[in-house]
C-alpha cells in the first residue's frame, strides 16, 4: 500500500478524535479572505509582472474583490442544492473589513497608517452598485453568513515600516495599490505582509489589538450584527488578542492544535491548543478538518475532500471545509471562477447522493450544536 495513502488516512482520522462529538452529519464550508484586496486587476496584474514581480501563484493572478457576477454566480450553485430539510447549501465567508487608503498613507509621508471599510474599496475598484445589495440578499436567504478575519489582510506595521525605508519596489507595488510584494529583508513568516496578527516586538500588540476591535465595530457598521467567529489570516495568531475580541463580543476561534504565534523577536513558535476547550478569556477552540482549494495548482479532484468529509462523519463530527475566495472569483479570469464553480457543484452533489442525511450550516450554527 502506497505510503503517503497510509499516512494521509492516519492523520485524516487522528485530526478528528479532539473536541465533542455529534450525531449528526453537519457540513460546513468557511471560506476566508472576502473583503479583503489582493490584486487591483488584470491591467496592474500584466503591469506588475512586466516590471518583474513574483506572481506566481494563484492569489496573485486570479484573487480580488468579488463583482455582482462573482457572488450570484456562487449563490446558484449554494441554492441548487438541498439537505434534508430542504436548506440550501451554505458558505460562511470570513471576512477582512478594511484595506488600506492609499492616498492618506502617501499624503502622511508613510508616517501613519490608514483604511477604508472594503465598501468603499469596492466603490474605487468600480465594482457595482449593486454588490452590497447582493451581499445581504445571501445574508438574508441564509446561504451567505459572513464572520469575523480580521480588520485587513495585511501586515500592516511591518507594510508601513518597509515603505518608510524606501523600497522602490514595494512603492511601485503600493502605486498600483498593490501590498502583497515579495521583496527582500522580509521575515518569510510575513512574506507578501499577509499575517495581520504577525509582529515583532510586544510593544506592538497593543496597536494590533485596538485594530482588531475597531474592525469588530466596522464589522457591525456593514453587516448589522457582532460576529461570533474569528479565524486568523494565515493562521497566525497569539493568545494576548484573545480577551480583546471576547471583550468584543466574539464566542468562538479557529485555530489548530499547533498554531503559529509570534515570539515577540521576529520569529514564531507553536502553540498547543486544546480543540473544543475555553482559554482563559472564555474563546472556545475549534479546528477545520477538511480542504477545498479547486484552483490550486495541486488539485486533482473532488475525491480527496470526499474522503476527509468522511473521516470526519465516522468520527461523528462535523465537516468542515477550509476553502478561500479566490476559487470562485472571475473578476480578472473567468476560466477560475468557472472552474472552481463547477468542482464546487461537483462536490455539493457528490454529498448528497453518498450522505442524504447531510445537514448545511453556517459556522455559528454548526459550533452552537457541537458546544450546547
Amino acid at each position: 500500500m502506497n505510503l503517503d495513502f497510509v499516512k494521509a488516512q492516519f492523520f485524516g482520522n487522528i485530526k478528528n478524535i479532539p473536541g465533542p462529538c455529534v450525531n449528526r452529519k453537519i457540513l460546513v464550508i468557511e471560506c476566508d479572505d472576502w473583503g479583503s484586496i489582493r490584486m487591483p486587476s488584470l491591467v496592474v496584474f500584466e503591469k506588475l509582472l512586466a516590471s518583474g514581480f513574483d506572481l506566481n501563484n494563484r492569489f496573485d493572478k486570479f484573487d480580488t474583490l468579488a463583482d455582482v457576477n462573482d457572488l450570484t454566480e456562487l449563490f446558484s450553485i449554494l441554492e441548487s442544492t438541498k439537505d434534508k430539510n430542504g436548506h440550501s447549501a451554505v458558505i460562511t465567508p470570513f471576512v477582512n473589513v478594511a484595506n488600506p487608503d492609499f492616498e492618506k498613507i502617501k499624503s502622511s509621508g508613510f508616517q501613519e497608517l490608514f483604511f477604508e471599510p472594503f465598501t468603499k474599496t469596492l466603490e474605487r475598484y468600480g465594482r457595482s452598485i449593486d454588490t452590497m445589495k447582493v451581499w445581504k440578499q445571501g445574508i438574508e436567504n441564509g446561504i451567505f453568513m459572513p464572520e469575523y478575519h480580521g480588520n485587513s489582510h495585511i501586515t500592516t506595521l511591518l507594510w508601513l515600516d518597509k515603505l518608510h525605508q524606501g523600497d522602490s519596489k514595494l512603492f511601485e507595488a503600493f502605486n498600483h495599490g498593490f501590498v502583497s510584494a515579495k521583496i527582500p529583508g522580509v521575515n518569510p513568516a510575513a512574506r507578501g505582509f499577509r499575517p495581520e496578527l504577525f509582529f515583532e516586538n510586544d510593544s506592538q500588540i497593543s496597536i494590533l489589538e485596538n485594530g482588531l476591535k475597531d474592525g469588530v465595530h466596522k464589522f457591525n457598521e456593514i453587516f448589522g450584527f457582532i460576529p461570533s467567529v474569528f479565524a486568523p489570516t494565515n493562521g497566525i495568531f497569539h493568545p494576548a488578542f484573545e480577551k480583546a475580541l471576547f471583550d468584543q463580543g466574539l464566542k468562538y476561534l479557529y485555530v489548530s492544535w499547533l498554531t503559529l504565534k509570534p515570539d515577540g523577536q521576529g520569529g514564531l513558535k507553536r502553540k498547543f491548543f486544546h480543540l473544543g476547550s475555553k482559554g482563559k478569556s472564555g474563546l472556545t477552540y475549534y479546528a477545520r478538518n477538511c480542504a477545498f482549494e479547486p484552483t490550486d495548482n495541486g488539485y486533482i479532484s473532488i475525491e480527496k475532500t470526499m474522503k476527509q468529509i468522511s473521516a470526519a462523519f465516522k468520527w461523528d463530527k462535523p465537516a468542515i471545509i477550509s476553502t478561500h475566495r479566490v476559487n470562485f472569483i472571475g473578476a480578472i479570469s473567468k476560466p477560475n471562477r468557472e472552474n472552481g464553480l463547477g468542482e464546487l457543484n461537483k462536490l455539493l452533489t457528490a454529498v448528497k447522493k453518498q450522505w442524504p442525511d447531510v445537514e448545511f450550516m453556517s459556522s455559528v450554527e454548526m459550533l452552537k450544536v457541537l458546544f450546547r
